[in-house]
């Protein structure tokens, strides 16, 4: 059994012929628009899209642009086009067409002209639910084929035709399967008319035909099953040929009794058979009449005239007949006169009019012309400007490689500085680093030696302290009733307060001599000081020589804007280098500061045991007649006893009336004899000072 089936012809030319206009009016639309979405919109309303989805598709400047622009929807786009020709040519071998999607389940179709059908129907049979295909017919008109279940829907669009070849199975009235067929012409309004001779299997009965066309239940046009599109296009045939009744043949065998219509499809009046004449019997007739009249006589006569009348009366009745149906035949002929005068006035007008549009065709040409030779010159002066715009690139080019060479060698240059300035950076940070290490070492020991100095000078006051306390307590003893081994070892007390008295002359002069050693210490310490400010001075100096080298190197060109830019960062780091640094002096500087004035303290402290030490001289001198010799036994003995080791033990000496009352001893001052770590003391200031840079 044959399978049902709808196949389309396309009888108008499906061709593309791409030229340079076609190409440069897709690369306009492709700069206009901001998507692809639009830009394919762009293409439909402007009749370009199949030029781009055919040969247009594939040219490189069409392409370089479309990528520029939306390179990833592209590739989608493509993607989405290949694989629905794909699904296509399974279903359509053979056939060369273009396809491509719109949205959803939209798909557009162009076939090339091939003058050979298209299964239309195969391309339903095997897609699936809802999908919808445009077919193009060419210009504006196409047709849209959808699949709803079992059905088949084409809707015509556009002012273009084409024809479809129809084929189904049925069965007529005693249930045999018939295989029917037939080729009709389809437009914006459905089926127009049946071309060539349709197969219904030998029968020719309208109403047999009628029922083996509305067996077929698939096929939809326009909306309508294939019944009533075919009864659509019986009823405008019958409309058309409803004129055609009122005309007849000439024929010589008619009646104007009862027309009947012919073979032909006219209608003609039919006539009796006895009583056939020619168009021209009234004549006879009459004629025949004035024989009877001259030659008769009598009864034969009258008889004959009265059989005569009554001929002559049908006759008459048949010329009225004739008179009527010959005014109607010249009304008619007037009305045709009328219609070909009216065709013939349609005619000339259609001829003027077409003579028109050959004028206006002509001056398009012209005009066509024109613009060729506009668009020719165009096209020289590109060719002018593309020869000046290589020149141009070329000399650019030319340029470039210089300049490009030129930012080589500043590179080198700026390379070769870098690494001086590294080098004197790495020089200057190790020189300094160097300096003030040696620095640092001999102030340490220079302390280390005044502390030591400090702790014996600490010892000895210590001594004198002791020696002190002893004298006083015998100064206590000595009243007026003092015995005489006091009194004789008076003498012995003096030689001892006079020993006494150079000891502490040594001592004061040992004071003395750390005194000074102290001020040269000081001395030492400012002279550190200002090398270091002068360190300073000559570090901002650098920077100032680097910030200048930079803005030198900056105004000889913009090109190495990037290694000045790398220069900057190294003096800004070296800035930041210098301004650690100064804060590490800083911070030595205070330490130093705070040495020296523990060093005034300490000098402050002994100007005070100097100040004790006199008036303890004086209180001696006073007593110094004072017997002690009774008591030098006893004052050995205590001496080995009670004088304390420490002068700094001594107690501080009661200028007030009371000197038997005794006061707290002194206790030893602590003297802070090393340098701290600057990386462990924060510098006094605003800000805590940064460690040293290793």
């Amino acid at each position: 059994m044959p399978q049902e089936n709808e196949n389309v012809f396309i009888a108008e030319s499906q061709s593309l012929d791409v030229d340079e206009q076609k190409k440069n009016d897709t690369l306009n639309v492709i700069e206009s628009c901001n998507d692809l979405q639009d830009f394919i919109k762009r293409l439909e309303e402007e009749n370009l899209i199949w030029y781009f989805i055919g040969p247009l598709r594939k040219d490189e400047d069409i392409t370089g642009q479309i990528n520029l622009k939306w390179e990833k929807e592209f590739q989608k786009f493509e993607q989405s086009i290949d694989a629905m020709h794909k699904e296509l040519k399974s279903s359509l071998p053979g056939q060369n067409f273009l396809v491509y999607p719109t949205k959803d389940n939209d798909f557009k179709i162009r076939f090339e002209n091939e003058e050979k059908p298209i299964e239309i129907s195969n391309i339903l049979r095997t897609s699936s639910e809802g999908k919808v295909y445009n077919i193009s017919l060419g210009k504006d008109s196409q047709i849209t084929a959808t699949k709803k279940g079992s059905e088949r829907h084409y809707d015509f669009t556009g002012s273009s035709s084409c024809e479809m070849t129809i084929n189904w199975q049925a069965k007529d009235s005693e249930g045999n399967s018939i295989d029917c067929s037939m080729t009709v012409k389809l437009d914006s309004g459905g089926i127009q008319s049946v071309i060539g001779e349709p197969k219904f299997g030998g029968i020719t009965s309208s109403e047999e035909v009628l029922k083996l066309v509305g067996q077929n239940k698939e096929v939809f046009i326009n909306g309508k099953t294939l019944y009533q599109a075919f009864t659509g296009i019986s009823k405008s045939v019958d409309d058309q040929q409803v004129p055609a009744e009122e005309i007849f043949t000439k024929d010589l065998h008619i009646s104007p009794q009862s027309p009947t219509p012919s073979s032909s499809g006219y209608s003609s009046p039919s006539t009796p058979s006895s009583r056939r004449s020619s168009i021209s019997t009234s004549s006879e007739f009459s004629d025949e009449d004035e024989i009877f009249e001259d030659d008769m006589s009598g009864d034969e006569e009258e008889y004959e005239q009265e059989g005569l009348k009554d001929e002559v009366e049908e006759l008459e009745e048949e010329k009225e007949t004739f008179a009527k149906y010959f005014a109607v035949q010249a009304k008619q002929l007037e009305d045709l006169r009328l219609e070909r005068d009216s065709l013939r006035d349609k005619v000339n007008e259609q001829q003027r009019a077409i003579f028109e549009r050959g004028q206006r065709i002509k001056e398009q040409e012209e005009e066509l012309q024109d613009k060729n030779d506009v668009i020719k010159n165009l096209n020289d002066q590109l060719k002018d400007k593309e020869g000046e715009t290589n020149e141009a690139n070329k000399e650019l080019q030319r340029k470039l490689k210089q300049s490009e060479a030129n930012l080589t060698v500043l590179k080198e240059k700026n390379a070769n500085l870098e690494n001086d300035l590294k080098k004197i950076v790495e020089g200057l940070k190790d020189d300094h680093k160097k300096q003030l290490a040696e620095q640092l070492m001999e102030t340490k020991k220079e302390n280390n030696t005044l502390a030591e100095t400090a702790s014996q000078l600490s010892k000895e006051l210590n001594e004198l302290q002791r020696e002190k306390e002893d004298l006083e307590r015998e100064i206590r003893q000595l009243e007026p009733g003092r015995s005489l081994a006091d009194e004789l070892s008076e003498e012995n007390t003096k030689r001892e307060i006079e020993k006494l008295q150079y000891q502490l002359k040594e001592k004061e002069g040992m004071l003395t001599c750390t005194q000074e050693e102290l001020a040269s210490v000081k001395e030492s310490l400012e002279q550190l000081q200002n090398i270091l400010q002068q360190e300073k001075g000559q570090a901002t100096q650098t920077e100032v020589e680097y910030e200048s080298r930079g803005t030198s190197m900056q105004q000889q060109d913009q090109g190495i804007q990037a290694v000045n830019n790398n220069s900057s960062r190294t003096a800004s780091g070296l800035r930041q280098e210098n301004k650690k640094l100064t804060r590490d002096k800083l911070t030595i500087s205070e330490q130093l500061k705070q040495k020296i004035r523990e060093i005034d303290e300490l000098k402050k402290n002994l100007k005070q045991l100097q100040e004790e030490n006199k008036q303890l001289k004086q209180e001696v001198t006073k007593n110094a007649g004072v017997d002690a010799s009774s008591s030098t036994g006893q004052k050995e003995a205590k001496e080995a006893k009670v004088i304390p080791q420490n002068i700094m033990d001594w107690p501080v000496p009661i200028p007030d009336d009371k000197p038997e009352e005794q006061k707290t001893p002194l206790e030893p001052i602590k003297v802070n004899t090393e340098l701290s770590d600057p990386k462990s003391i924060p510098a006094e200031g605003p800000e805590k000072s940064p460690p040293l840079s290793k």
